[in-house]
């Protein structure tokens, strides 16, 4: 029974923390007037990925190891393969991977932003962690075993608002710099 609470427990704290970090990264392309406010509004962005993605690590390993869970290694790492619930299992499968790929371009950004199609790059591939989250949140809905609880149901609620709003204010900033730009040509 441990197994169960803690590949529950990760998976709800690593779509909490991937929510932080989608919504902080929507939000850090707008215009900060402060640089001191970016920095740590970037850092925590960061973080916040790096602890979702460990806690992606820990959901993944105790559902393997939990026997009764009816996963097993090659269900949660080969896409539809899983014996529960394949496609709701494959949406987890492949979130994690695109997770993994935006979080190991982010930790090469450095490198990639020397030049300019590097940065565009990294800026495509950059928002598929959009998807990913997407994806995540209906990994959980339809593969966690706890979804029909309200609390899991208001988690998910709040986790959608909080990437909703902030994806709307990142597009609201880009609408008045456009606004602003045309009204300066």
């Amino acid at each position: 029974m441990t197994l169960w609470y803690t590949a529950r427990g990760a998976g709800l704290a690593a779509l909490i923390v991937l929510t932080l970090s989608t919504s902080l990264g929507a939000l850090t392309s707008i215009k900060i007037r402060s640089a001191a406010t970016r920095v740590v509004t970037q850092y925590t962005h960061r973080t916040a990925a790096a602890l979702g993605l460990g806690l992606i690590v820990v959901h993944v390993t105790t559902i393997v190891a939990d026997a009764k869970a009816g996963v097993g290694a090659y269900g949660a790492f080969v896409p539809f393969a899983s014996a529960y619930r394949p496609n709701a299992v494959a949406l987890g499968s492949i979130a994690a991977y695109v997770f993994i790929l935006v979080g190991a371009l982010g930790f090469a950004r450095g490198r990639l932003a020397n030049s300019a199609r590097g940065a565009a790059v990294w800026r495509y591939v950059h928002t598929l962690a959009y998807g990913a989250w997407g994806l995540a949140m209906l990994h959980g809905l339809n593969a966690g075993s706890d979804a029909d609880l309200p609390w899991v149901r208001t988690i998910w609620v709040l986790c959608l608002l909080t990437v909703l709003g902030s994806v709307t204010v990142r597009l609201g900033g880009q609408a008045r710099r456009g606004l602003v730009l045309g009204a300066m040509q």
